[in-house]
């Protein structure tokens, strides 16, 4: 179940609260799920709606457009000033068909 952070209920408890949900938060969390109860919390949305991130021949559109406010990739530069995109999506960097791997 997905809610949006204004219909979320005030008087809510949880067993984990999870930061994240890429390939590691949504794993971890339907595995506690069984038996706890567990909040993921994600900056972004679901993606799975937009052509972009489903289409693999839109993935540079989706890195491109990743200034607009309502983009499942948001742009940053790196603490070494190198310019570069991350995900704001439920499903993180795979969901937009992306990893970059930077070494030093």
């Amino acid at each position: 179940m997905v809610v949006n952070a204004t219909e979320f209920p005030s008087e809510e408890y949880f067993d984990y609260i999870i930061v994240g949900g890429g390939t590691a938060g949504c794993p971890l969390a339907a595995t506690l799920s069984r038996a706890f109860r567990v909040l993921v919390v994600e900056r972004g949305g679901v993606p799975y709606g937009d052509a972009n991130v489903m289409n693999q021949e839109s993935f540079l559109d989706t890195l491109a457009d990743a200034d607009a406010d309502d983009s499942p990739a948001e742009s940053f530069t790196s603490e070494d000033g190198v310019p570069n995109a991350r995900d704001r999506v439920l499903g993180g960097s795979s969901a937009i068909n992306a990893g970059f791997y930077t070494r030093a």
